[in-house]
């Protein structure tokens, strides 16, 4: 390799170390992304910066480039990488129609908050800082939204009562979830739980067909 870069040629992916460039690539990415974790853990967004991710990773500034091309777009693919994470199982059990879903998906959302404390904040905390997140929340919260409206609300006939009675919960959710996890909201786990199902059942009596 004469140019100092790692290729493939038409004979088919090189294999060094045991591994191809493809995987060598896709796990200096993975490396890239949870250095940026750590630093959101540690100082929030504003400490992601494209040198103290390679930093922390480990790469120089060539491998960073090789997988994002600013510090905005890092930022862009984490957020929707852990926003899928909180959704897969949310969605799970908002589909189920059972007299317990209520409570299930309310013990789950808060354990996943809990599980990762890097990822919550991200997914929770940075998008109310100017850490250039807001383009980014705005494009994805409409899912979340879609999906109490289409399962949790689905008895609210009037689509409009539908779409402000998830709309107001999801963001009064976030910001009550984003309080909690700053400190400035003491509760305990099964306390947030009892909310949330008081919240939703708040809503489906607000709304009554």
């Amino acid at each position: 390799m004469q140019s100092g870069q790692e290729t493939d040629d038409d004979a088919g992916p090189r294999i060094w170390g045991g591994t191809t460039l493809t995987e060598r690539r896709e796990a200096r990415r993975t490396a890239l992304l949870e250095a940026a974790l750590d630093l959101i853990g540690e100082a929030g967004a504003s400490g992601v910066t494209m040198r103290a991710v390679c930093r922390r990773a480990n790469l120089t500034d060539r491998y960073f480039y090789e997988s994002f091309t600013s510090r905005d777009e890092l930022l862009d693919v984490l957020y929707r990488q852990v926003a899928e994470e909180f959704l897969q199982p949310m969605t799970a059990f908002a589909a189920a129609d059972e007299p317990s879903r209520d409570r299930e998906l309310a013990r789950i959302l808060v354990d996943k908050v809990l599980a990762d404390p890097r990822k919550s904040r991200l997914f929770l905390v940075e998008p109310y800082s100017s850490t250039g997140l807001g383009q980014t929340t705005i494009s994805v919260m409409p899912v979340f939204t879609r999906l109490m409206q289409d399962h949790l609300f689905a008895h609210i006939d009037d689509p409009v009562k539908r779409r402000l009675a998830a709309v107001t919960m999801a963001s009064g959710n976030a910001g009550m979830f984003s309080a909690w996890l700053n400190g400035s909201l003491r509760a305990t786990r099964d306390e947030i739980i009892d909310h949330c199902v008081a919240v939703i059942t708040a809503y489906r009596s607000l709304y009554k067909s």
